[in-house]
């Protein structure tokens, strides 16, 4: 370090210890100032006091007292400063002054009134039979020094509070959820709150609320089921969530309050934040389970970690949603190798870089499954025992456009990995990752995954020692494009939050749930079922919405529009998960749909058809691909099919 470095450094530190020399000092004429005035306080208390005492007609006081008095004054200031300097009543900032420096005062006052009794005492015994100062005057001086010296410190904190009041007269008024020590801090510190919150009262979070109770000076008003009354009834501008299970307290509160215009946070415990275990902020992010109306499903894996065990495991869209999911999952296990497979080198990369304990055993392989070249290719390579065909085009407006390539993906390049797998005489599982959109579709994406359950299924007709089975689930909480992603960019760009139809509703579940059920559908499978997830009951779009805003601290229609924009080309209102009977399986969320399926001689001519007819760009391509996935041609010519008639086409019914 140079020479004008160190010059540079002392320079620092000369600044530095100069002003903490000019900050005690200054902090030392504060406390000189008031010690001054406390002096004078005191010396009027207990003149006031001996005042007091000689109006009393009872008594004949002495003349000579107040000369006594005089005398005894110094001591008894003295007495009361060195109390409080040992008891710390200087150097504090006395406008946020607090119940813990209430009592200090109080300690220090009454410890100088028992030093000064006790002093009086000694006095008479050791001096002079006469009291100095009457008993009742050292009494009643101490307690007139304590007012005194209360008021003077606390006035600048009363002043305060009347100015805050002042400032802040159209703060929010606000519940406090919970009865514990945070939610009771965060009413005695609501008027420093940043939020500008007036408390109103507090929630319990009990099943049975003691509306008897007052904390902090606001009463309990009530439980949990009666926020919503009381926000309308009481004006309520925030909920404020301060206690256990704040997340769970959280999620109702969510849904009972859809229809309330209130907006809800969510504080951290205060100790939790102190000890590093939580962030200090009022509203935490948003969860995905916290859109959920029901609790998580949580599975036994073991099954599945012995039906995985040294196995090579193949996933197609490994870099999506779904498919890194169930590469992640299998990771966990102990599998010999997993072989991840995407034609997009970016969701590949992206995906890569999230899988975890990878080690060796995690390979990538950049192919369109519409390459049959390709898909041979990697099988003949790897050698898979299982694979996992999630590889598709999933959004139904773009494929209301372009039905030529929800074939050519959905239709054709599943068929391209199913005889890949039947080829390949190590594989023994295959499983398709298909939809809800199946069921009776309207869509062209809906239609294509059904003709793949087909494919699947007729396959499965002739298998002996080959399990093939097709997994249909609904909507993925956070899969790339979906709807929670959309609204919560939405969200964050300030709105409006667009919605189709107030009425539509979806089944949904978190992507972890989803592949932990098709990996147990993968284990349990026997050959040529269409397995069904069970995922609760439908959620309506709107109140996800509603409640996603929520979540985000904000009140729908108030912070955040919501917007009706109407249904897009191939959506629907609802979607149902089987049109046929289910039948259990041996896993509880597991059921079964008995789907009827061709004969796979038709299915593979009706195929070739479509095939054909996507290739000459035929204009009602999406409509065919609907009718043939509803059945209806089952036994109808194909020369009908041929001839694109969609008219004639649609007036056949031979279900």
């Amino acid at each position: 370090m140079g020479a004008f470095d160190d010059h540079m450094v002392r320079d620092s530190d000369g600044k530095k210890w100069g002003n903490r020399v000019a900050h005690r000092l200054s902090t030392v004429r504060a406390d000189f100032s008031l010690a001054i005035i406390e002096a004078g306080l005191i010396a009027v208390a207990y003149a006031a006091a001996l005042g007091i005492r000689s109006l009393d007609p009872t008594e004949t006081v002495p003349a000579t007292w107040w000369s006594r008095l005089a005398l005894a004054l110094p001591i008894i200031i003295l007495v009361h400063l060195g109390a409080n300097v040992v008891f710390g009543n200087y150097g504090h900032v006395w406008r946020y002054a607090s119940i813990e420096e209430a009592v200090r005062v109080a300690a220090a006052a009454t410890s100088s009134g028992v030093v000064l009794i006790g002093l009086a005492g000694l006095y008479q015994y050791l001096l002079s039979p006469n009291a100095l100062v009457p008993l009742s005057v050292l009494v009643m001086g101490t307690f007139l020094s304590l007012a005194g010296m209360g008021g003077l410190r606390f006035w600048s904190r009363l002043f305060s509070l009347q100015r805050m009041n002042e400032l802040h007269s159209d703060r929010q008024r606000a519940l406090v959820v919970g009865v514990g020590a945070d939610a009771v801090r965060v009413a005695r510190h609501r008027s420093e709150s940043t939020a500008n919150l007036r408390i109103v009262g507090f929630v319990d979070t009990a099943q049975k609320a003691d509306m008897s109770r007052v904390l902090a000076g606001f009463p309990v008003l009530g439980g949990v089921d009666d926020v919503p009354d009381l926000v309308k009834k009481l004006d309520i501008h925030q909920v404020v969530i301060a206690c256990r299970d704040a997340d769970e307290i959280g999620r109702k509160l969510v849904d009972l309050c859809i229809d309330v215009e209130v907006r809800l946070r969510i504080m951290p415990a205060i100790d939790a934040v102190l000890d590093g275990h939580a962030a200090s902020r009022d509203i935490r992010d948003l969860e995905l389970t916290d859109l959920l109306p029901r609790t998580p499903v949580r599975t036994d894996l073991t099954e599945v970690a012995e039906f995985l065990k040294n196995r090579r495991v193949l996933v197609t869209g490994g870099g999506g949603s779904i498919g890194s999911e169930i590469v992640q999952q299998a990771l966990s296990f102990e599998c010999a190798q997993v072989i991840a497979v995407d034609n997009d080198e970016t969701h590949l990369h992206d995906a890569a870089a999230r899988w975890t304990g990878a080690d060796d055993r995690i390979v990538t392989e950049l192919a369109d499954i519409r390459d049959r070249r390709k898909v041979a290719a990697i099988f003949e390579k790897y050698q898979p025992d299982v694979v996992f065909h999630a590889a598709a085009h999933k959004h139904v407006p773009i494929l209301e456009k372009s039905p030529d390539e929800a074939i050519k993906t959905n239709v054709d390049g599943t068929l391209n990995v199913i005889e890949e797998a039947d080829r390949c005489k190590a594989t023994t599982s295959f499983v398709l990752i298909s939809t809800d959109k199946a069921v009776e579709p309207e869509s062209v994406m809906g239609a294509s995954k059904r003709v793949a359950e087909m494919l699947v299924q007729s396959r499965a007709e002739l298998a002996t020692d080959m399990k093939w089975s097709a997994v249909r689930f609904g909507n993925v909480l956070g899969s790339r494009g979906s709807v929670v992603p959309t609204f919560k960019r939405q969200v964050q760009e300030g709105g409006p939050v667009t919605v189709s139809h107030p009425d539509i509703e979806r089944y949904f579940m978190t992507v972890a749930e989803a592949v932990e059920l098709v990996l147990q559908a993968a284990s349990i499978s026997e050959g040529g079922e269409v397995f069904v997830l069970d995922m609760g009951s439908p959620v309506r779009i709107l109140d996800l919405a509603h409640r996603m805003i929520r979540l985000a601290g904000l009140v729908p229609y108030v912070d955040i529009d919501v917007v009706i924009t109407g249904l897009r080309p191939g959506e629907r209102l609802s979607e149902q998960l089987a049109d046929v009977p289910l039948v259990p399986s041996r896993h509880p969320q597991i059921l079964i749909a008995r789907q009827g399926v061709p004969t796979r001689e038709h299915l593979n001519d009706t195929i070739g058809v479509i095939r054909a007819l996507a290739d000459q760009g035929h204009a009602q391509l999406g409509d065919l691909l609907v009718a043939i996935a509803n059945d209806i041609w089952k036994e109808t010519d194909l020369s009908i099919l041929e001839s694109g008639d969609i008219t004639t086409l649609r007036s056949i019914d031979v279900r």
